[in-house]
């Protein structure tokens, strides 16, 4: 007992310094006393937050001029010229010679007595160079700032708070109730704790949690507040410090520390440092998330554009082998149409039936010509598409082409659209406006249904023609127009004629040139060709990939008389293509389609009353079952006359009668 005493008293000595060197930080501290001792408690001479350094670890020791070491049996040893040093005996050092402990560097040096007052200044504050100096505390800021990982951020933070306050164990709580998680739960060597949730006491942080108060015990087993708590009594507590985590101005989580074995290990000051701890890491942990927020959303943002890369290479690449294979076919037309003898190109034109080839060479007639063409057909036989072609391939290419329906636009209206007017001419006139017989100027005009015109209008379109002159409406001028003009109706125009509802001397001067385009079920083995055209226009639009079309569903639009023409088609076409997918099967199809019978009734006109008899209609019936054939042939003329039924010999007789190319 007497010997430890002896060991413990503190005798008065000649001043000296002991200079340390930490983290490659020197501190300096001041002494006119013997012994000093280092170790990581924080009631050592020279505290040193050092995991390596033992608690009590070394004692330094003045005698006279002399000075001693002691290694007071530390973990990890005490090394004095680069050896181990033997604990608990004294080893002579001098001034300016180096004793190691763990990562710190340790060396004395006597002061001059002159330096007596300018040192006293260095004790006072070197001194306090331990595990609560400003520089240390600093330190542990800035890491907490720059440290953007969130699961590294929280150890740190932990490990921190541990450090500061020389805490046994240290756990971090986030969230409230139920949801409450604890993500670390450490020691002070930095071990994790097995099964935190049982190793703490959750009263006290439900308190810090609800309340956004600190709670300090400096011996929780007597103090009233907390001795009645079974994880108290269960977990030996006896200091606890708990400090409320605020992100953001709203309470998180708590920072938990305590020590078991010790009472009074926690003082006010480490509830205020560890309050401003918990202060500081709330503000990490928001930036901590924000980073990693707009990673995530960066990472989110890198993923949906490398997938709308990955798309857009993909369609395109569909889009480019539909268009090479829509350029085919448009080159099979033109060197088809080129065997018929034809000078211009009228690819946009779908078809290669006999009926069609007749339109294409009449248009290749007319083209240069300048007179007047009527172009008669059915609705949905394509006249605008022919008046176009006339306009794209004729003299008149580089002009405007004008198009008007006279059916769809009250007469009081076409009369100022056709032919303009000038301000103040009729109420609602605020300028001038030409006429689209003047826009037309250099180019084409085409009239569709000019069949349903009024006897008024018919009379000026009349004299329109005649003096090449229009007058606008409310004007006493008259404007010269030059134009091609290019007329379309559904209607018998010679029978309206007769009955005296359409001008005999207009007729005349519009059915100069006349085109009788066929209507659908007259050209049926043309019905391939604009189905191919049909649907890759489609998907070509859509963005999607060329559909297939089932051979069957081919046969069933192949045998319905498509009283609507191509546009019908066209719309069954593009109907059945938003049903299917992938491949247009039979049931995508309309009733009417499927099942032609239940579309016709008494009333439906017989050959004659169409402007056709039997024998027309079974040659086109027979033309396209032959193209039909070969379609399914894929070309060979031997498959394709076994599908028919007939020899070989008899379908060449057939292909050469009906100019049909496989």
């Amino acid at each position: 007992m007497n010997e430890t005493m002896a060991k413990n008293r503190t005798e008065s000595c000649a001043p000296f310094h002991l200079h340390v060197l930490q983290n490659g930080q020197r501190t300096t501290h001041r002494f006119s006393k013997s012994p000093i001792t280092i170790g990581r408690s924080r009631d050592r001479d020279v505290p040193l937050s050092e995991r390596a350094i033992s608690r009590h670890h070394l004692t330094f020791m003045r005698k006279g001029q002399s000075f001693m070491v002691r290694d007071e049996g530390s973990q990890n040893g005490t090394l004095l010229g680069g050896n181990r040093v033997e604990s608990g005996s004294l080893f002579e050092i001098h001034p300016g010679e180096i004793v190691k402990i763990g990562p710190c560097e340790i060396s004395v040096e006597p002061i001059a007595p002159e330096g007596e007052e300018k040192s006293r200044a260095t004790e006072e504050t070197a001194h306090q160079g331990g595990p609560l100096s400003m520089g240390t505390f600093a330190r542990l800021i800035q890491a907490l700032n720059e440290e953007l990982d969130q699961e590294r951020l929280l150890n740190l933070i932990v490990d921190a708070a541990i450090r500061t306050t020389e805490a046994e164990r240290g756990f971090l709580v986030l969230g409230k109730a139920e949801e409450m998680t604890i993500p670390v739960a450490r020691n002070f060597v930095g071990e994790s704790l097995e099964s935190p949730e049982t190793s703490l006491s959750r009263t006290i942080v439900d308190e810090v949690l609800e309340s956004g108060e600190v709670r300090l015990t400096v011996n929780a087993q007597a103090d009233e507040r907390f001795k009645a708590l079974k994880s108290v009594e269960d977990l030996r507590l006896r200091s606890v410090l708990c400090a409320p985590l605020r992100v953001r101005g709203t309470i998180e989580g708590a920072l938990y520390l305590d020590n078991r074995l010790q009472q009074h290990a926690f003082t006010e000051k480490d509830l205020s440092l560890l309050n401003v701890l918990a202060d500081i890491s709330g503000v990490a942990i928001r930036n901590a998330r924000l980073v990693a927020d707009l990673t995530s959303k960066n990472e989110a943002l890198l993923e949906a554009h490398d997938r709308v890369a990955e798309l857009n290479s993909r369609l395109e690449g569909k889009v480019k082998k539909q268009v090479e294979e829509l350029k085919e076919v448009k080159e099979e037309l033109a060197a088809s149409r080129k065997a018929l003898g034809l000078r211009h190109d009228y690819r946009k034109i779908v078809g290669e039936s006999p009926a069609m080839q007749e339109v294409f060479r009449l248009l290749d007639r007319y083209v240069e010509a300048s007179d007047p063409v009527m172009i008669l057909g059915e609705s949905g036989t394509g006249k605008e598409l022919i008046a176009r072609a006339l306009h794209e391939q004729g003299p008149r290419r580089e002009g405007p082409f004008i198009s008007e329906n006279c059916a769809a636009i009250p007469e009081s209206l076409l009369e100022s659209e056709l032919f303009g007017y000038d301000r103040g001419a009729f109420t609602g006139a605020n300028k001038n406006h030409k006429g689209l017989f003047e826009q037309a100027k250099g180019g084409t005009m085409f009239l569709d249904e000019i069949g349903e015109m009024s006897a008024d209008l018919q009379s000026k379109l009349l004299r329109v023609i005649q003096e090449k002159e229009v007058r606008p409406l409310g004007s006493s001028r008259t404007v010269p127009i030059e134009i091609r003009l290019v007329t379309a109706t559904h209607r018998d125009l010679g029978k309206m004629v007769k009955e005296e509802s359409f001008r005999e001397d207009l007729f005349y001067r519009l059915h100069v040139l006349p085109i009788n385009l066929p209507p659908l079920r007259a050209r049926k083995g043309d019905i391939p060709l604009l189905v191919s055209h049909i649907l890759g226009k489609a998907c070509l639009e859509a963005g999607k990939p060329l559909s297939k079309i089932d051979s069957k569903t081919l046969d069933f639009l192949s045998s319905y008389d498509w009283p609507g023409n191509i546009r019908e088609l066209e719309n069954e076409i593009r109907r059945g293509l938003l049903l299917s997918e992938g491949v247009l099967l039979p049931e995508h199809l309309s009733e009417q389609v499927q099942n032609p019978s239940l579309s016709r009734d008494a009333s439906s006109p017989l050959p004659s009353e169409s402007g056709t008899t039997l024998t027309d209609i079974v040659a086109q019936l027979e033309e396209s079952e032959i193209r039909r054939a070969l379609v399914r042939a894929h070309g060979n003329k031997s498959k394709a006359s076994d599908l028919l039924g007939i020899s070989r010999f008899a379908l060449q007789r057939k292909l050469d009668k009906y100019q049909i190319q496989p």
